[in-house]
């Protein structure tokens, strides 16, 4: 049957489903407690209409209304969750909306697991499909998340659908591979597309048949959705009064929640031969709707501080946690990392993290972004003390290296700071091999220090009842006499340990003797915590695990670098290692020749500064592009056996900012600028910091590198994964916004050459905008400078996004950056594992515990899990309802079968859904199990003992 026949077949039995909703930004063109007033206000409306008739009301896909409503309406507590489980209000599933292309992927899990953990403290349901109604676009990840891991029955969206999809039900895969396939709803007219209903009886009807005609030519079936609210719209009470007193002869009106539009829709599809379309990959055409995908580098610290918190949390806290936790039966601060979760995700709704929203609303963004971090911060601190003081006595000194990576085949950078007295030589593995090593930096920590007066001297000492001082130990004292006259001098030695014999008593008499001696009236006192020498080292580290490496001190021991590879030659302006040669320019420009593939890029990493008069959502580019560097200078900064660095100080001299008429850039800026530029022996990437201090208004600043070659599409790292994007987009003058090259990004873009066997890598830490310009270029974007939330007067979007406010703030004038990025120059056949590899290498920095003349006494060395297959990558380790969660991921567009080996202590091990019901128990056989992952799957693992 076709399309066409089934409608006809159908059109006596229209049905129409009126959804009253509203949808909720928490923050936006007004700050969260001014939208939560009007919050409270629409939820105490909405409780006294349900306990008078008859009423339904859909709060936004989100359970965090619920904590924002009780927090002032404790009272109203057990009316609201009754009504929830009556069905006559649908919550959920997610905590709240997020963005999705800026939050990292665990943060998606994350979002549903807290939504998840509400319902069951409240005892309530959660709506059962994916709600995403007004994100910016849609990643390939979100179908398998809502299908496979939570077993949702449909989603709905609206933005990013291309014009290929041309009927409101389809089918939506991750990829083409992929095995599962979910339930789509396209709402091609939004959320809102009968939020203002009339409720005058005949133009409610004349208003309805409407809005059903508009959704017709979409609609295999005679059903259909009307969303009857949009942004912080109240009940509209007297439209649902209107609608139980009218009837229409061509429809059958119901005022119902999704559940049953959902419901009717199956039905039909059970009892015809129409087949869904499917559609695979992710959704980012702005055709129907403003994609709005320059939010990606608005207050570009918004983005940084997001990445780098979710990296504690993932990658440090709760890892190193779990080990101390199954391995020394220490508790795990499972409440302290899920308050801290909860204040990330409460920065991540698309006008939060997209830096779209009034100044005052992101300025409140940084007490959560801090009380994140510091609780993040505090149980990795505490995690390490812990670790450092499992130790037994041994004759060398050694250290734990934990690596938050999956890199396993490729040396990975880390540093260890140990005493100054300890005369290092070099590193040993557990098998004997010995790994050179290079001194960085010596500093002596200050503890304390100050000039006193003789009396609160002595009254200090009495207060010293042993040998701590705060959180250190004395370990030595030193008295002499000042520079200057009568000024004693008292120098503290301490440590995190007590390291030999101490006379504190006759210590506390020595200076007590001094001061009854009437000699001095001023002592000078200072704690240190000794002299401490930083070093570096490159090794293979065994993934998400602890590597414990011996300290050697014996020259005659120490190893030599290996002949076998050229040794790492540095000058200011050139630089050669095995694979590559650099030769930097006159403007702070470089080239590079790549050994292995006798192939030449001339210009990397050039300055590019365009105007902009768009907005916070949009970049409206006015030329022209202009950045002229001056004062060029370079020094080398490190020069040793295993890296070394360059250090690149410049001016860029661009437009102070645009006219009031928004058609020509005026004035002159000097932005100074400091990058520091890392070259590896043994690494054949370039890691690179650059510092700025942005002085201009109204535009986009961002770093290139020049390709030697056309490429039409990349390889971009997204969550769980990688997609192939077109440099360029399609699109014409038809679409809604004007199509743009830009797109996210998560650690890594990478462009082959699709003639020679090359390409090229730019990794970047927190840095999520990225574009392939005329095929030939890739640009980093650092700043993007704008004044208004929303604007409708140029080109790109020539329609507002949202309130015409100004935005000074947003302008980052006079704000200091430093940012983070690296470039890997490859062969095009280094599989594409590799770069995710180096992309983690590069940000996520290995953690070490040093034991002075001992070892660590736990088994902490032993990894809880290894995964035989590199395809299969693991996302986080962490502790959950007593149990050990792994999240895997295949990164691989092929199916693979592999070998996990577990320590002895895990005896099951199932595959389980978010809210934590088993999909599936896996059999261990000698500690082992053997794992089949589809194409990109993603799989959520409980382990337990």
């Amino acid at each position: 049957m076709s399309q066409k026949d089934n409608k006809e077949q159908a059109a006596s039995n229209k049905q129409a489903f009126v959804v009253p909703h509203t949808h909720w930004d928490r923050e936006w063109y007004l700050p969260f407690q001014e939208f939560r007033h009007k919050l409270v206000k629409l939820i105490d409306q909405l409780l006294a209409i349900l306990k008078e008739q008859e009423y339904y009301f859909m709060l936004d896909g989100q359970t965090i209304v619920l904590e924002d409503y009780l927090e002032i309406r404790p009272e109203k507590k057990e009316q609201l969750v009754h009504f929830i489980r009556e069905g006559k209000i649908a919550v959920g599933p997610w905590y709240l909306l997020p963005d999705e292309w800026l939050v990292g992927q665990e943060s998606l899990i994350r979002n549903l697991e807290v939504a998840f953990d509400i319902s069951q403290d409240f005892d309530i349901p959660l709506m059962p499909f994916g709600y995403l109604p007004d994100q910016f676009g849609h990643s390939q990840a979100i179908p398998q998340i809502l299908s496979d891991l939570t077993a949702f029955s449909a989603a709905f969206i609206w933005r990013g659908v291309g014009p290929e999809i041309t009927t409101v039900p389809f089918l939506w895969k991750s990829h083409q591979k992929s095995v599962q396939e979910l339930l789509t709803i396209y709402m091609p007219f939004g959320y809102g597309n009968a939020a203002h209903l009339p409720k005058e009886k005949e133009e409610l009807k004349t208003e309805v048949l409407q809005k059903m005609a508009e959704l017709q030519p979409y609609s295999p079936f005679p059903v259909y959705l009307l969303m009857n609210g949009t942004d912080h719209q109240p009940p509209q009470l007297e439209v649902a009064e209107s609608l139980s007193e009218i009837q229409l002869k061509e429809a059958d009106l119901k005022l119902s929640l999704l559940e049953s539009f959902v419901e009717t829709l199956q039905s039909h599809l059970k009892k015809s031969t129409y087949s869904l379309p499917v559609y695979s990959g992710e959704f980012r055409s702005s055709a129907r709707a403003p994609l709005l995908q320059d939010t990606y580098s608005t207050r570009m610290w918004i983005k940084q501080w997001d990445n780098e918190i979710e990296d504690l949390l993932v990658h440090y806290a709760e890892p190193l946690n779990a080990y101390l936790w199954f391995y020394l039966d220490i508790p795990y601060p499972i409440s302290f990392l899920k308050t801290a979760w909860c204040w990330l995700l409460k920065n991540q709704p698309h006008d939060s993290i997209c830096g779209c929203s009034v100044d005052q609303t992101h300025e409140e963004m940084k007490s959560r972004y801090y009380w994140a971090e510091s609780i993040a911060q505090t149980t990795i601190d505490e995690a390490l003390t812990t670790i450092q003081s499992e130790k037994k006595t041994a004759e060398d000194s050694s250290c734990l290296v934990f690596n938050p990576t999956n890199c396993a085949d490729i040396p990975i950078y880390f540093e260890f700071t140990i005493p100054a007295k300890i005369p290092l030589q070099a590193l040993k593995t557990p098998s004997g091999d010995r790994l050179p090593v290079q001194s960085i930096s010596a500093k002596e920590e200050l503890i304390f220090e100050d000039t006193l007066k003789p009396l609160i001297v002595k009254s200090g000492l009495k207060l010293l009842p042993g040998r701590k001082l705060m959180t250190d130990y004395i370990n030595e004292v030193y008295i002499s006499e000042g520079r200057e006259p009568s000024t004693c001098n008292i120098r503290l030695i301490c440590d995190k340990e007590p390291a030999g014999d101490f006379d504190l008593k006759g210590m506390k008499q020595k200076v007590i003797d001094l001061i009854d001696s009437k000699k001095y009236r001023r002592f000078h006192v200072k704690a240190t915590r000794g002299s401490q020498q930083t070093y570096a080292a490159l090794a293979p580290l065994t993934p998400w695990a602890f590597n414990p490496f011996t300290l050697i001190t014996d020259q005659l021991a120490s190893p030599e670098l290996s002949h076998s590879h050229e040794k790492l030659i540095v000058t200011k302006n050139k630089i050669t290692n095995q694979f590559y040669q650099v030769s930097f320019n006159r403007n702070g420009t470089f080239g590079l020749f790549d050994k292995r593939t006798k192939e030449k890029f001339t210009k990397l990493h050039t300055f590019e500064d365009w105007g902009d008069r768009g907005d916070e959502y949009t970049f409206g580019r006015l030329g022209p592009e202009r950045v002229k560097v001056s004062s060029v200078k370079r020094q080398v900064t490190i020069n040793g056996p295993l890296f070394c660095e360059i250090q690149q100080s410049m001016v860029l001299k661009t437009y102070k900012e645009i006219n009031s008429s928004r058609d020509k850039r005026i004035g002159k800026a000097k932005i100074p600028v400091t990058t520091q530029f890392r070259f590896y022996r043994d690494i054949p990437r370039i890691d690179v910091s650059t510092k700025l201090t942005n002085t201009a208004k109204d535009h986009r600043l961002r770093i290139c590198f020049d390709l030697p070659y056309q490429a039409q599409k990349t390889l971009t790292s997204t969550h769980f994964g990688y997609v192939e994007r077109l440099g360029k987009p399609a699109g014409d003058e038809s679409y809604i916004e004007e199509p743009s090259g830009i797109q996210p990004q998560k650690r890594f873009i990478r462009v082959n050459n699709p003639k020679k066997n090359l390409g090229i890598t730019i990794i970047n830490k927190g840095l999520p905008e990225i574009e392939l310009v005329d095929n030939s270029k890739i640009a980093l974007t650092l700043i993007r400078a704008v004044g208004y939330l929303s604007r409708s007067d140029f080109p790109e979007r020539p329609m507002h996004a949202g309130p015409f406010l100004a935005t000074p703030k947003a302008q980052e004038l006079n704000k200091t950056y430093t940012f983070k990025y690296s470039l890997l120059v490859h062969p095009k056949s280094l599989p594409i594992d590799a770069s995710a590899d180096h992309s983690e290498a590069f940000g996520l920095l290995p953690v070490t515990v040093f034991y002075d003349q001992a070892i660590s006494s736990s088994s902490l060395s032993q990894p809880i899990i290894q995964i035989e297959n590199a395809w299969i990558r693991i996302s986080s380790i962490r502790m959950r309802n007593n149990d050990l969660l792994l999240l895997l991921y295949n990164f691989s567009d092929e199916s693979i079968k592999t070998q996990v080996n577990l320590v002895p202590k895990i005896t099951n091990f199932w595959e389980i859904r978010i809210d934590g019901t088993n999909k599936a128990e896996n059999k261990i056989e000698k500690n082992k199990i053997s794992l089949l992952f589809q194409p990109f799957e993603i799989k959520l693992c409980k382990l337990a003992f």
